[in-house]
């Protein structure tokens, strides 16, 4: 028994954006990278060296990591990075350490600073 699979042909002219610029940070990065590979391709560069100075420009785009959104996103910029080939797998998981580590700090300090219970004070 045999089952035919059909698909339905997407029609050439269809514009579907990059599901990558959902997430601001994300964007931020990767018209970062666009920019400084456009940059690096005016001066004459080629195509490797130009990719090597985008790569940096899209590191220093990512966001800090200082605070849980920015931790979140930060991830999604790595991961990211990881899909298209602009980090290396070993810096991407340099990275990602990085953002485990300041998530569980930011995560010790909240807890830290927030009392699990709190006196009842009676006038």
């Amino acid at each position: 028994m045999t089952e035919d699979i059909q698909t339905i042909p997407v029609p050439s002219g269809t514009y579907e954006p990059i599901a990558a610029y959902a997430n601001p940070a994300v964007a931020r990065c990767l018209n970062a990278w666009a920019r400084a590979n456009k940059a690096e391709r005016a001066k004459g560069k080629n195509r490797s060296e130009a990719s090597i100075e985008a790569d940096c420009a899209y590191r220093d785009a990512m966001p800090p990591l200082a605070g849980d959104e920015n931790i979140r996103d930060f991830i999604a910029c790595v991961a990211h990075a990881m899909i298209v080939n602009i980090f290396m797998d070993s810096t991407a998981t340099k990275l990602l350490y990085a953002a485990q580590v300041a998530h569980m700090t930011t995560r010790s300090h909240s807890a830290q600073t927030t009392p699990l219970s709190q006196p009842i004070i009676k006038a």
